[in-house]
């Protein structure tokens, strides 16, 4: 049995795919068929996760590649409010009564 992704594309051992309920990316381990489905594990998580739930990804991508990382000392940039809010006091306003 042939493995095929979402996309029916064959997927093969070493390929890179990623995992459509939580994109999860990972490099192919195993292939293994079991009844009408085939199952692939993922280097990412060591977990096997049915064919047609996965997406070939095509070209090399870096999986050790993490989010940016603040340095030492480093601030978080703040967005600039608009304007301040306020909360209304009246019952009359909008928000109120929910529809």
């Amino acid at each position: 049995m042939e493995a095929k992704d979402f996309r029916q594309r064959t997927i093969k051992k070493g390929s890179i795919v990623k995992y459509l309920g939580t994109l999860t990316t990972g490099r192919v381990q195993q292939i293994r068929a079991e009844g009408e489905h085939a199952w692939i594990k993922m280097d990412s998580t060591g977990l096997f996760y049915r064919s047609d739930y996965l997406i070939l990804i095509d070209g090399d991508i870096d999986l050790n590649k993490k989010s940016k990382e603040l340095k030492p000392g480093e601030k978080v940039k703040k967005l600039k409010r608009i304007s301040p809010t306020e909360i209304s006091d009246h019952g009359d306003g909008p928000g109120y009564g929910g529809g």
